[in-house]
């Protein structure tokens, strides 16, 4: 059998265009995008309060700096070195029992409280005659020692020694 082929066979002109879908809007967006954004929040939330926290448990840091920096300025001005190394080794002994507060640190003398500023921040200029100075200058009269290198060290231990944190 035959079939018939239709009288007038579409023209060109009788075409339509194209009739594209409506395009997807941005909003609402998709629940994977949701998703991706509550945990972004969630993330920077949690960065948030863990540095607000850091920053507050470090406050004792800064405010010993400051001292040091000031101890600094007070021996530009008395020309005092012994002064200096006093308060310096004052300085060191009051930032670890803030920061080791758990610890009997108070009692340590000579080689044991040697041995904890290395311990626990991995600076061996405390061997040295910087470290000496430091912890036999306060009890000595007329030390030799470089005041910059005492202020170096004891910047390092206050900036690089290392908290223990209870679990």
């Amino acid at each position: 059998m035959k079939t018939a082929s239709p009288a007038n066979p579409p023209s060109l002109e009788q075409l339509h265009d194209l009739q594209l879908p409506a395009e997807v809007g941005f909003w609402p967006p998709a629940p994977g995008w949701w998703l991706l954004a509550a945990l972004l929040l969630g993330g920077l939330i949690w960065a948030g309060i863990f540095l607000w926290r850091r920053w507050q448990r470090n406050r004792y840091r800064r405010a010993a700096l400051k001292l040091l920096a000031e101890y600094q300025r007070q021996l530009q001005q008395d020309q005092d070195p012994q002064r200096y190394l006093t308060q310096v080794a004052q300085l060191l002994r009051r930032t670890a029992l803030r920061a080791y507060p758990q610890q009997t640190l108070a009692g340590l003398t000579d080689n044991a409280w040697r041995q904890f500023l290395i311990d626990s921040s991995g600076l061996d200029g405390f061997n040295e005659s910087t470290g000496d100075a430091l912890l036999r200058g306060p009890y000595q009269a007329a030390i030799e020692f470089d005041t910059d290198a005492v202020q170096q060290l004891a910047r390092n231990w206050i900036l690089h020694h290392k908290r223990r944190w209870p679990c």
